[in-house]
């Protein structure tokens, strides 16, 4: 069954709508640019181009507590980690332990209050959502997520239902997001062929 929900990421324009940008579409616009993928680099273009979008009503991203520990959490071992294992000389084959080895240093203590600064320097441009929209027994403990992992059903269930009353459009590299009823942007092959 077709899609005609999806749109390909090269033929996009930002529009005044709520935009839901996944945590992979944060990593891609945080980290440092001259590392991404060109793929990568589109995300983060139309991820700034909602940004310093001019038109009125601005366009806004939101961003419900669920997706700012994604991204925190992600940010922080996929790249901080890494880099305070290169700084240290620790070789890859020795573990280091997040909550015991990594969490009391002052290299994490830098790189948490670096990611909570760059995501507090675009507050213009982002909406905090309340969970509470969504927050009821028979969403938070559905066992029927179909292809879905937890995160990305609650995000999908969120975006539904702020669409009820706003336009919201997906911003995504995710293949969980085979649905039919939001408006979703995506360079993702999966994605792409249901079109």
């Amino acid at each position: 069954m077709p899609l005609p929900n999806i749109c390909p990421l090269n033929k996009a324009k930002v529009k005044s709508a709520s935009y839901f940008a996944d945590a992979n579409v944060w990593i891609y616009s945080l980290q440092n640019w001259d590392n991404l993928q060109p793929w990568e680099d589109q995300y983060y273009q139309f991820f700034f181009d909602i940004i310093e979008s001019k038109l009125d009503p601005k366009p806004r991203i939101l961003m419900p507590t669920l997706l700012l520990s994604e991204i925190v959490n992600t940010y922080l071992r996929k790249f901080a980690i890494p880099e305070y294992r290169m700084d240290n000389a620790i070789p890859p084959a020795q573990e280091i332990d997040f909550k015991k080895d990594y969490r009391p240093t002052q290299h994490y203590k830098d790189s948490y209050e670096k990611i909570m600064d760059d995501i507090g320097g675009l507050r213009s441009s982002i909406e905090y959502v309340d969970d509470e929209t969504i927050a009821n027994h028979d969403t938070l403990c559905n066992k029927l997520l179909g292809i879905f992992d937890y995160n990305d059903y609650l995000y999908y269930t969120l975006c539904k239902e702020l669409n009820k009353t706003r336009r919201v459009v997906l911003l995504t590299n995710d293949s969980d997001f085979q649905v039919t009823d939001i408006e979703i942007i995506t360079r993702n092959r999966t994605l792409l062929e249901l079109r």
